[in-house]
C-alpha cells in the first residue's frame, strides 16, 4: 500500500526516477555529484518538458481557435488574446532556459570535479 498522499493530476510530480532509485544512485558514488543527483535533475527536466509540450499545444491550438471563431455565433469560443499567447510563449522560453542553465551548472560541476 502506498504511503503517498493522493494528489490531483495537476499536482503529480511526473517523475521517471523514484526515490529508491535516486537513493541507490547516491550510494554508488558518494559526494556532491552523484548519479542520484543526475536522476533528480532528469526528473526536473522531464517535468519541464511535459509542461512545455502542453504550452506549445495551447499556443498552436489557439491559432486554430482564432481561425474558427465566429463572433456572431454565441456558441463559438473566442481564442486567447495575443497578450495571453505571448505570456505562454515567454513561459515556454523560460522553461527552456531553466533546462539549459541547470545542464550548464551540472556539467561545470562534473568537469571541475574530474579536473581535480
Amino acid at each position: 500500500m502506498s504511503s503517498r498522499k493522493p494528489v490531483s493530476l495537476l499536482e503529480d510530480e511526473y517523475c521517471l526516477f523514484e526515490n529508491h532509485a535516486i537513493n541507490a544512485g547516491n550510494a554508488l558514488l558518494p559526494g556532491t555529484n552523484t548519479a542520484g543527483l543526475l536522476m533528480r535533475d532528469m526528473n526536473r527536466m522531464y517535468q519541464i518538458v511535459a509542461g512545455l509540450g502542453v504550452v506549445m499545444r495551447i499556443v498552436t491550438g489557439n491559432a486554430v481557435q482564432e481561425s474558427e471563431f465566429d463572433p456572431d455565433d454565441p456558441d463559438s469560443s473566442p481564442p486567447l488574446s495575443k497578450t495571453a499567447e505571448g505570456m505562454l510563449t515567454a513561459m515556454a522560453a523560460a522553461m527552456c532556459e531553466e533546462i539549459r542553465d541547470k545542464m550548464e551548472r551540472r556539467a561545470n560541476e562534473f568537469n571541475r570535479q574530474v579536473k581535480a
